[in-house]
């Protein structure tokens, strides 16, 4: 079935409603995919951070515990 036939049996309007639906999908995922960057740069940093604070409270851990 071609283009040709689709716009024949449901109309032009139809298929261009279509074309604005897949364009608009594509629109949204590149307008969110900055925001999916920050959000893994952001956890990134908040593991680092976890991470130095725990540390800086447990302090390093030894290879061989004194008991």
């Amino acid at each position: 079935m071609s283009v040709f036939d689709i716009a024949e049996r449901h109309g032009p309007w139809r298929l261009a409603a279509f074309a604005v639906s897949v364009l608009l999908f594509l629109a949204l995922g590149l307008l969110r995919s900055p925001f999916v960057a920050i959000a893994w740069i952001l956890r990134g940093l908040q593991a680092g951070l976890d991470r130095r604070i725990t540390t800086c409270f447990a302090g390093p851990l030894a290879p061989n515990p004194v008991t």
